[in-house]
């Protein structure tokens, strides 16, 4: 894997101190200005405005086109504190995703970067990068599920057992079985912990990525994913190791439309960044 380092002088000199008005539009603009896009231009954004995290490099070299089209990235750009950083994966990957997540996995203070990463033949993993003594570092990763052409999307990034330490979900495969995963994010480890077959977050073919719902429920986070053949939607939590279905909602569920907008659900935490669509 080729990494490479970009400091853009031109940012720091006409950008203000003040993230929230002068700066972030600046650095939007310079992104759009001087990275190749994919066709969705999704760029996640930090809620203090430090960090910014997007897919560059359009290729059409992995003809899976699980998300509608043949346009994948090999490029993965961050900006932290106004400097720029810039990745470029080795000729067998692509990132298989629309816009990467970026989450404080390590509690160190710092974003680190979530994304859906494919080996052109052995399918998608998860990679997790960090900034580290002036790169872009790979901090963790899933690996791949194994064959061409299969793929997977993530369904939350938090702590959902209140123990302090991260943990992830996804469905692997969700148009062929739909494995739900789980796995603890421990020290730069990701050690896959409990899973279950039958469930889906992804259409074949389709844009929207957001048909997973997280909530806190006071004493537990209960997350909620539509079965495989899309007539309910089930809760679980993480409690002792496992994952525990705690609600089942009998919904036929519009995999176009985000599953938010499909249910009340209660205390709703707030997913600026795992989460995305496009419709």
């Amino acid at each position: 894997m080729r990494i490479v380092f970009l400091f853009v002088f031109l940012a720091l000199a006409i950008v203000s101190c003040d993230t929230n008005t002068t700066e972030g539009p600046r650095i939007l603009e310079l992104l759009a200005l001087n990275y190749d896009q994919l066709p969705e231009q999704a760029i996640a954004k930090s809620v203090d405005g430090r960090f910014y995290a997007q897919y560059a490099m359009p290729t059409s070299k992995y003809s899976h086109g699980v998300l509608g089209d043949q346009i994948e990235a090999e490029k993965l750009v961050v900006v932290r504190d106004s400097t720029f950083y810039e990745l470029v994966l080795a000729e067998n990957f692509v990132f298989e995703d629309i816009r990467p997540r970026l989450y404080d996995v390590d509690g160190d203070g710092d974003m680190e970067i979530i994304t859906i990463r494919t080996d052109l033949t052995n399918g998608a993993g998860i990679a997790i990068y960090k900034i580290q003594d002036g790169e872009i570092r790979e901090y963790s990763s899933i690996r791949e599920i194994g064959k061409s052409n299969r793929w997977l999307n993530i369904v939350a990034i938090d702590d959902l057992d209140n123990d302090g330490i991260v943990e992830i979900v996804w469905i692997e495969t969700p148009h062929i079985g739909g494995v739900l995963k789980i796995a603890r994010i421990s020290n730069g480890v990701l050690d896959v912990i409990s899973e279950e077959a039958g469930y889906s977050n992804h259409g074949l073919g389709d844009r929207n990525l957001c048909l997973s719902v997280l909530t806190d429920q006071m004493t537990s986070k209960v997350f909620y994913v539509p079965i495989q053949n899309r007539l309910k939607i089930v809760g679980f939590e993480f409690k002792d190791d496992e994952l525990m279905k705690v609600e089942e909602i009998n919904l036929e569920v519009d995999f176009s439309e985000s599953l938010l907008s499909q249910h009340d659900f209660n205390n709703i935490v707030a997913d600026p960044v795992n989460c995305i669509n496009l419709n």
